[in-house]
């Protein structure tokens, strides 16, 4: 069984995170970020900063669409033996999205 992990992307470039997908306790969003509670220690962490992507602002109930996303590939992951990483970017059309990835596809090796 694979797990589900959310790649955090902040305004600071030097820094990466992942959060289980499954570990999230608390989804809060505004047009600047994206914000979660861990559940084994309610720490916050930021998941999307509108500096992320050149200052765009983040849309109106992008919280939702990550559930969405996580409720639409949960049953795929169960089945997998790769873990997936969910990561927050600019589409073709310069619009926030949710995008899915394997492992593998983001590892340089």
């Amino acid at each position: 069984m694979a797990d589900i992990w959310v790649l955090c992307q902040d305004q600071r470039k030097d820094k990466s995170t992942l959060v289980r997908a499954d570990a999230i306790t608390y989804l809060s969003v505004s047009d600047e970020k994206l914000t979660a509670a861990r559940l084994e220690s309610n720490e916050v962490v930021t998941l999307v900063h509108r500096d992320a992507e050149g200052g765009k602002p983040l849309p109106e109930h992008f919280n939702l669409k990550l559930l969405a996303l996580i409720s639409e590939i949960r049953d795929s992951a169960r089945e997998g033996d790769e873990d997936l990483v969910l990561m927050a970017a600019l589409d073709d059309h310069g619009r926030w999205a949710w995008s899915v990835f394997s492992v593998s596809e983001l590892c340089d090796g």
